[in-house]
């Protein structure tokens, strides 16, 4: 099933939906529908890639929560959770592993709540791609809180989890062992609505402490209205977490806390 939901999570997000739909546009061009779906594809591409539309995609995700500027304000809790993102790892002519910017972020905003208020960090995730060996992500990231200078003891890691879900599953199952119970819970912004979605079913009690926020003031330029490279790299990244809401609002109601 995991490998299952990542094959159509290619499908649908672009730009293997641009080419699908293009597809069918081409193999059935004689029909008068195709027609109109090229027009649609269009229109899709053009608006979807423009500023002004993925500032209001992004927008109602990363608002929901703000950020834990003072996490004294949550206190009580026994533990600092974030999920790991993605890395670049090392081959080719890049000679070290390394995290993306959103990990980067993530990892920065757990330390910035660790230098205030000392408390455990649980680093949750681990290798996703099925076909890929593991590249060891989740100790890269543990890694980098080390080099910063959080002591090792205070870095733990739970590596087995493939997706958001699993990382929810797991980390209840450390949190009894260790005998925590509430817990900052640190991710993007723009993934902190799915998070604590299945984070607060299974494993309760989480606080939101988003970090990697990427929704600035908007600007009105004549540029919005166009397709940009910034928008387009963001568009995937929401839509994701969209068809991931839905996702697991599904799972979570068939699921056991």
């Amino acid at each position: 099933m995991f490998i299952l939901k990542q094959f159509l999570k290619v499908m649908v997000l672009p730009p293997a939906l641009w080419l699908l739909m293009l597809l069918a546009v081409l193999v059935f061009w004689r029909r008068s529908w195709a027609r109109k779906l090229l027009l649609l594809t269009i229109l899709l591409i053009f608006a979807l890639h423009s500023g002004l539309v993925n500032y209001g995609l992004r927008y109602p995700l990363e608002a929901q929560y703000a950020p834990l500027i003072h996490p004294g304000n949550a206190a009580p809790y026994d533990a600092i959770v974030v999920l790991t993102g993605g890395i670049t790892p090392a081959g080719g002519l890049i000679p070290f592993s390394t995290i993306n910017e959103s990990m980067f972020r993530r990892l920065e905003e757990a330390w910035r709540l660790y230098r205030i208020q000392p408390k455990p960090i649980i680093v949750a995730g681990g290798h996703v791609n099925p076909f890929t060996a593991d590249k060891g992500e989740n100790k890269i990231a543990r890694d980098y809180l080390i080099r910063w200078g959080v002591p090792g003891g205070d870095v733990l890691g739970e590596a087995k989890s493939r997706d958001t879900f699993e990382s929810a599953v797991e980390v209840q199952k450390f949190l009894m062992q260790k005998g925590y119970k509430r817990y900052l819970l640190v991710t993007s912004a723009v993934h902190m609505p799915r998070s604590m979605l299945v984070f607060s079913r299974l494993a309760p009690e989480p606080v939101p402490a988003p970090g990697d926020f990427s929704v600035g003031e908007l600007e009105f330029t004549p540029f919005s209205f166009f397709p940009g490279e910034h928008a387009a790299g963001k568009l995937s990244a929401a839509l994701n977490e969209y068809f991931g809401l839905i996702n697991y609002h599904w799972r979570v109601r068939f699921s056991r806390p």
